[in-house]
């Protein structure tokens, strides 16, 4: 996937549920295949708004889109970058932060030492596991720091632990899978 389409699809799925995202995305595609652009990152602001994204987010692809252009390839440099250049460059974007330099770098860049700090997930999944280490070690923190260089396979791990039930509701740790 071109990097421009990997920011239309990361900045589609900020805040939303997994299963509205991707129907956001789904209508952003079909909306770009019948303008015949060649990218979804090439939809003016009234498209994104009318396939669901809110104002600041169809604001902040219109201002990608513009900065690239036609070029699929116009961020093809960022897979040189280290990842804090990297992060600079992408934070430069507005409407573009953090997280979404993260997610593009762990997901669409296959980078092996990214954490993504504040996302929600993780910190219920960190909240979980302290409050468990609190059990056995009162004040018992998790530092994901120590699974550089590679906090991705972690951030990985504690999604799918989280997706898959084994995280409660209330940020505790739970024996078995849902289902199972």
């Amino acid at each position: 996937m071109p990097l421009p389409e990997a920011v239309v699809r990361v900045v589609t799925g900020q805040l939303l549920s997994g299963k509205a995202a991707e129907t956001i995305y789904k209508r952003i595609v079909l909306a770009a295949q019948r303008n015949a652009l060649t990218g979804s990152w090439q939809l003016d602001f009234d498209s994104f708004r009318a396939c669901g994204l809110n104002g600041a987010k169809a604001r902040a692809l219109c201002l990608l889109g513009a900065k690239i252009g036609n070029d699929p390839d116009a961020l093809e440099h960022w897979r040189t970058l280290e990842p804090q250049a990297l992060t600079q460059e992408i934070i430069r974007h507005p409407g573009l932060g953090p997280w979404t330099a993260a997610i593009i770098q762990l997901f669409y860049l296959g980078r092996e030492d990214v954490f993504p700090q504040g996302d929600r997930g993780l910190q219920r999944a960190l909240s979980a596991l302290e409050q468990f280490g609190s059990l056995q070690q009162p004040g018992y923190r998790f530092d994901p720091d120590r699974a550089s260089p590679y906090r991705s396979y972690l951030a990985l791990y504690l999604w799918q632990a989280g997706e898959r039930g084994l995280l409660t509701n209330d940020g505790r740790l739970t024996t078995t899978e849902k289902g199972h």
